[in-house]
């Protein structure tokens, strides 16, 4: 379903601060009318973009990925698959969308909604990755959680970007891990060190924006859009996690991605090659941190040039990685997006995404706490 901006409501920036000296909502709000259009043409380029760029590479790393390789071994190899492995590598996946959700819950601090919310958000997110261009899903999250954790957008699409931070910080330690074990691979390092000033990025970025946020008082005449959205998202960033809640958002994160690590182990037995615990890691690192790059929905093409290069690190035939890739793509991919689908139909509450309004001091309710 599509996001029609159109009908949003503003979620006004509050007049008053509490005795901690943080925002409160206001009482009264209002819709956004024309300027909830204009947000929407804000927001049509960058999903072009995508397109226009992720498509042709996407198309590019697909013939990579292919190049060279007796597809009808590929084909034999996906055909003979073990089903067990495969089946429990679907149910392995499935406590890795658990883990994010848990994680997330303590990313937000508030004990609304339940768990079991947080885990139909993830996976209905991840299934609007799979089919639409530039990352929408994890913006359709940050407005699913405002609605049903009664905040602003722009904290929602905080809690989203610091969400995404633990991934990436998680991904980084695994592959800084796996490391010693490969040689000579260049494209690796600058991973690593791409991946690592992106961290860098971000802890910069949430250090500016405390500073900006704590030097500059909101502005009690109404402000754009744009500007209100941006606030809530720079005090969402600024906000104080403590270590207690980053600890176990990074335990909760490396949780999740040595689960990942176990479903390819099992992706991979089903088509004779054998993965060891830090080659599955080495795996996890690369092919998630890639997929950061532009690409297709759903991330084809990227994916299998990804795994097959992995994998061809680690000596493994091109046949058997390309099988591996295409299997694993499919093992997370078409339940996900099934299930993900289903949860768009039934689970979520469009009328509320499009005229939400943020209840009065909703920002600020109570001290943020960890549920987990």
């Amino acid at each position: 379903m599509a996001y029609n901006v159109k009908s949003a409501t503003v979620d006004h920036m509050p007049d008053e601060q509490s005795e901690q000296g943080l925002p409160v909502a206001p009482a009264r709000r209002r819709g956004i009318g024309p300027r909830g259009a204009k947000l929407a043409r804000m927001n049509r380029p960058a999903a072009w973009l995508a397109l226009l760029v992720g498509l042709p590479l996407s198309g590019l790393l697909l013939w990579l990925a292919t190049r060279n390789a007796d597809l009808s071994r590929v084909w034999e190899a996906i055909a003979h698959a073990e089903l067990g492995a495969l089946a429990a590598a679907v149910v392995v996946m499935g406590f890795v969308y658990v883990l994010q959700a848990i994680r997330w819950r303590g990313v937000v601090g508030l004990d609304r909604p339940s768990r079991t919310r947080y885990v139909e958000l993830v996976v209905a997110g991840t299934a609007c990755n799979n089919v639409l261009p530039g990352r929408l899903g994890d913006l359709l999250r940050a407005r699913w959680i405002a609605v049903d954790a009664d905040l602003p957008s722009g904290r929602g699409l905080a809690a989203v970007v610091l969400d995404r931070t633990f991934d990436v910080v998680a991904l980084v330690l695994l592959l800084c891990v796996s490391l010693p074990r490969i040689v000579g691979e260049t494209w690796i390092v600058r991973i690593a060190v791409g991946s690592s000033v992106l961290v860098a990025g971000i802890l910069i970025a949430r250090a500016l924006s405390r500073r900006y946020t704590t030097s500059r008082v909101r502005e009690r005449h109404s402000r754009s859009l744009v500007r209100q959205v941006l606030r809530d998202l720079l005090e969402g960033l600024a906000e104080p996690l403590g270590r207690r809640r980053v600890a176990r958002a990074v335990a909760l994160s490396i949780a999740a991605w040595c689960t990942w690590a176990v479903a390819a182990i099992l992706v991979a037995t089903s088509v004779g090659v054998s993965l060891g615990l830090l080659d599955a890691f080495f795996v996890a690192a690369i092919v998630n941190l890639g997929v950061a790059i532009p690409s297709s929905p759903g991330y084809v093409g990227t994916y299998q040039w990804l795994g097959v290069q992995s994998l061809g690190v680690l000596a493994v035939g091109r046949e058997e990685a390309l099988a591996f890739s295409i299997l694993f793509h499919a093992v997370w991919w078409v339940p996900t997006t099934l299930v993900g689908l289903s949860i768009l139909a039934l689970r979520i509450d469009w009328r509320g995404f499009r005229h939400h309004r943020a209840s009065p001091g909703a920002a600020t309710e109570s001290t943020p706490r960890v549920f987990l």
